[in-house]
Order: structure tokens, then C-alpha cells, then sequence
């Protein structure tokens, strides 16, 4: 076989074999979302009655949460408790901790000259690393979607699927830089667990610098240098309002993330 016809023949192998490394992971995280929305949608029955209340209380104090002022609404009770939270910040987290260790876990234990071993270029096994993660985020995102659906049907709610639709929608262009910085980040640094600590400290620090931007008027704009500013699922899920700007950003800088990443692997000494 010609080496054109290897490279044929394992295009895309490494992106498959990427997808198998994390299908469990793929399962149990999809079970735990589902849970989630199970859990937060089953509680709002309960506290329904006393979130005008808590609105009064804590409305100043936490004008840094999008959505805190509409919580009295099931779409608002679930925006502040769960995408805020678990969705944005939580399972930024998890796929970005993901994301920062699929490469660097390969250096770090010397398996990464099997794959440059075989015709493929190391540009290609970056693309084909951040390409076999998709799948991960896209089980749990439409997954989680379909769950709150049957949740909110099941426990008789108001909640405009439309909006619900295009929340997850809008997830992708979100998760998909959350991957490529993770990506980014493990090219660069050779340990697993260094890339991913500096992932997860990437994610929580601009988790906080748009929560300052929100609280804090005189620093409204340090908020443009937080991926969170341009996903922003209070207006989208309990407004309806969809960012196609703040899509384009996100897309933006997946693709420079993984540009970079590529050029910089393609150039890096490596030792095997």
C-alpha cells in the first residue's frame, strides 16, 4: 500500500479511536445531567411559593448571576440552579479537564510516537484529538435537553421548548472553545494533570472575571475577555434571545485555539 493510501486508510482512525477512550465517560456524564435536571426540576414544585421571598433577599447581593431577578419562573429557577452552575461552569470544567489531558497524558507516558509513527501528520492528530471530543458534548447537551423536556412534562411546568432548543443550540459554539483552549493547553504542557489544573484555573477564572463585570459597572468590559460573556443562557433561555454575535466570537476563537495548537505541536520538539 502506498503511503497516500495509508493516509487513506487512517483518516480519521485516530478521532474514531479518541471517541471509543471516552465513550464511558460519555455515558456516565450524560446520566449525571440527566439526574441534574431531574433533581432541579423536581424541586421547583417545592419551592415555588417561597422564591419571591429569596428574590427580595438576595437580589442585590447576587445581581452578579444572570436570570437571579426572573428565578420566581421555572425557565428562571433553572437557568440560576442549573446551566449557571452545573451546565457552564461544572461541565465546563469536566470537558475542559478532558480536553487539556488528551494530548499531554499522551506525551507524558511516551505514547504519542505511536501515533506519529504511522503517515499522519501531527496537525492531523491534533484535529483528530479535538474532532473525536465532540461527540462528548453533544450526547450530554441534546441528552440533557430532551431530559429537561420530559421532566418539565412530567411535573406539569411552563417552559418554552423553543427557547430550550436554542439554549442547547447555542451551547455548541461554547463547548466547542472550551475544547480547543483545552486543546491548546495540552500541546503545550507535557504533563496530564498540569494541563488540566491550568485548564480548570482558565475556566473557573472567567467564570469569575464575568461574574466582576456583571457586579461591578466600571469593569462591564473585562467581561469580553470571558468566553461565558458570549453565552449567555438567561437571555436565551427565559428571553428567547439568541447572540448570533457572541456565536460568531466563540467560533472565532475555537478556531484560532485550534490553530494555533496545530501549528505549535507541528513545530514542538517532542521527546519519545
Amino acid at each position: 500500500m502506498t503511503e497516500f493510501g495509508l493516509q487513506r486508510t487512517l483518516r480519521f482512525r485516530i478521532a474514531y479511536q479518541t471517541i471509543k477512550n471516552y465513550w464511558k465517560t460519555t455515558v456516565i456524564l450524560t446520566f449525571l445531567f440527566i439526574l441534574i435536571s431531574a433533581m432541579y426540576a423536581g424541586m421547583f414544585p417545592a419551592f415555588k411559593d417561597s422564591l419571591p421571598d429569596m428574590v427580595d433577599t438576595f437580589k442585590g447581593s447576587m445581581s452578579w448571576f444572570p436570570g437571579i431577578e426572573d428565578i420566581t419562573t421555572y425557565s428562571g429557577w433553572l437557568n440560576v440552579e442549573m446551566y449557571q452552575i452545573f451546565w457552564i461552569l461544572i461541565l465546563g470544567i469536566i470537558l475542559g479537564f478532558i480536553a487539556a489531558s488528551v494530548i499531554s497524558k499522551e506525551v507524558e507516558g511516551k505514547t504519542i510516537d505511536l501515533l506519529m509513527s504511522n503517515p499522519v501528520s501531527r496537525k492531523q492528530i491534533v484535529f483528530e484529538k479535538f474532532v473525536g471530543l465532540i461527540p462528548v458534548f453533544l450526547v450530554i447537551n441534546f441528552a440533557t435537553m430532551l431530559s429537561v423536556i420530559g421532566f418539565t412534562v412530567a411535573i406539569n411546568e411552563e417552559l418554552d421548548y423553543g427557547n430550550l432548543f436554542l439554549t442547547h443550540l447555542a451551547a455548541i459554539p461554547y463547548f466547542l472553545a472550551v475544547l480547543s483552549i483545552g486543546i491548546l493547553i495540552s500541546v503545550i504542557l507535557n504533563e496530564k494533570m498540569k494541563a488540566s489544573i491550568a485548564m480548570i484555573t482558565i475556566i473557573v477564572g472567567m467564570f469569575f472575571v464575568q461574574s466582576i463585570s456583571l457586579s461591578i459597572p466600571s469593569y462591564e468590559k473585562m467581561g469580553w475577555f470571558s468566553i461565558n460573556h458570549y453565552y449567555n443562557t438567561a437571555d436565551i433561555l427565559i428571553h428567547g434571545n439568541l447572540d448570533p454575535i457572541g456565536m460568531l466570537v466563540l467560533s472565532v476563537v475555537t478556531a484560532w485555539c485550534l490553530i494555533i495548537a496545530m501549528i505549535y505541536f507541528e513545530h514542538r520538539d517532542i521527546e519519545i
